[in-house]
């Protein structure tokens, strides 16, 4: 796969040779060069870029995109093994994983210059073993106005490197999410939450049907709501499959347990669960509690130990943002970050600590989810021409990785799978004359 990415880089560059796109592949060039020259009689050797600064008229995205050419270009050397730390561009810095800096042998410092007409590349190795700087190098060529407009271009991802749409049927309205999970027989169950109802789906080829129905009856008070807003569980436990189901128009979410054959509520709780986690070795639920009939979570995240379905004792709770959508970064079942828009639809992520990390002022949206510790899709907050946008959250931070275009409104988005394919479904609301439509989707990324 990297050589792969590395012939695609490649061939976006000769592909742009017209707008002069040969100068920034002869900047790459050279900085590679010259790090393979310079670790050409050591082998094995650990290194990785830890800081990449920006004083030229290059945009952030351009920023990225040399990283990523410089960093497949290095992944080829037969005596390099290139560690890829980062996080994130934002406000002409690059943001870095430092937590594993310890492993590495060298560190990059890079910088871009801009010098009248032309645009250099300092390069500094420091030796982490030496604890000095060993060398320090600078590139320079002219970049014509052509080429720097491709670079700071924001579409720049492959789509055969991205996520695809996979999926796409008609639903009825008001269903708020979707999560499935793998029976006993080996196949996969899907369930639709709706108001009143959770349909479960079993798939036959690329379409469902039907299973069977868990019918919902909500105790008063019961909430008039403008937008329906929900969220499904599914938790495979010692004593069967448990799931949760909760919303904003009742103030208690439900906890349900398979006995018997059939699905029995077992217990109330008074926060809408998003996810199943482990902190200090113990299992917990987390999530937030949605403001009365309204479309945004409170301010508060809950943290309920989950060891006995029938037990709700011990929550404790972490101050947060009030939230339009809300999710959690899970990594073998432990906490990674929380990743929530806000009632601005300004996107924030917080560390398993809940410190917060610079926002970008970039980064806007309407719903979210979380693909485990791996990816993030945020919606864009239009109402006719929506957009998805994947990013690699791997290294605890926002990597952009492709855009799709979706006609509509989408109305919320879920981690899950489709045919053993990881992605995201979303709800999509079109308004096509008359009548309107809801359509479900699968996104997926079929290559992992």
């Amino acid at each position: 796969m990297k050589k792969v990415i590395c012939s695609l880089l490649l061939l976006f560059l000769y592909c742009g040779n017209a707008f002069g796109q040969q100068s920034a592949e002869a900047l790459i060039a050279e900085s590679a060069a010259f790090l393979d020259e310079f670790f050409k009689n050591r082998f094995d050797i650990r290194v990785a870029v830890i800081r990449f600064e920006n004083d030229s008229e290059l945009s952030d995205t351009a920023m990225q995109k040399i990283y990523q050419m410089l960093v497949s270009r290095l992944e080829n050397g037969k005596n390099i093994l290139v560690s890829d730390l980062l996080v994130n561009f934002a406000d002409g810095r690059g943001e870095f994983n430092l937590s594993r800096v310890d492993d590495l042998h060298y560190l990059l410092d890079l910088k871009l210059i801009q010098n009248k007409s032309k645009t250099g590349l300092g390069l500094t190795i420091f030796s982490r073993l030496q604890d000095k700087i060993v060398a320090v190098k600078y590139f320079e060529e002219a970049l014509s106005k052509g080429e720097m407009e491709l670079l700071n271009a924001r579409n720049f991802a492959f789509s055969e490197l991205g996520f695809s749409k996979l999926l796409e049927f008609e639903s009825k309205k008001n269903l708020m999410d979707i999560q499935s999970i793998t029976g006993d027989d080996g196949q996969e169950q899907y369930f639709f939450y709706y108001p009143d109802e959770i349909v479960v789906y079993l798939a036959r080829e690329m379409r469902l049907e039907k299973s069977f129905q868990i019918k919902l009856e909500w105790t008063r008070p019961v909430y008039p709501v403008l937008h329906y807003e929900g969220k499904l569980l599914l938790l495979p436990t010692g004593q069967g499959l448990v799931l949760t189901a909760g919303n904003n128009f009742s103030p208690a979410a439900k906890v349900m347990a398979f006995h018997d054959g059939q699905w029995q509520e077992i217990q109330k709780i008074d926060f809408v669960p998003c996810k199943y986690l482990i902190l200090n070795q113990n299992p917990y639920l987390v999530g937030g509690r949605y403001e009365e009939g309204k479309n945004y979570f409170k301010d508060k995240i809950y943290f309920m130990p989950f060891s006995d379905p029938a037990n709700r004792s011990g929550i404790y709770e972490k101050k947060i943002t009030p939230a339009m959508a809300l999710d959690f970064s899970i990594r073998e079942g432990q906490l990674q970050g929380v990743h929530l828009i806000d009632r601005s639809y300004n996107y924030h992520l917080f560390t398993s600590e809940f410190e917060e990390k610079i926002p970008s002022p970039e980064k806007r949206g309407a719903s979210l989810a979380a693909l485990g510790g791996e990816w993030l899709a945020v919606s864009d907050y239009s109402r006719t021409s929506d957009q998805l946008f994947f990013y690699d959250i791997q290294n605890g931070g926002q990597r952009p990785v492709y855009t799709g275009k979706i006609s509509g409104e989408i109305q919320f988005v879920s981690a899950g799978v489709w045919q053993k394919i990881r992605g995201f479904w979303t709800g999509v609301w079109q308004k096509r004359g008359d009548p309107e439509r809801f359509v479900v989707q699968f996104w997926g990324k079929r290559n992992g």
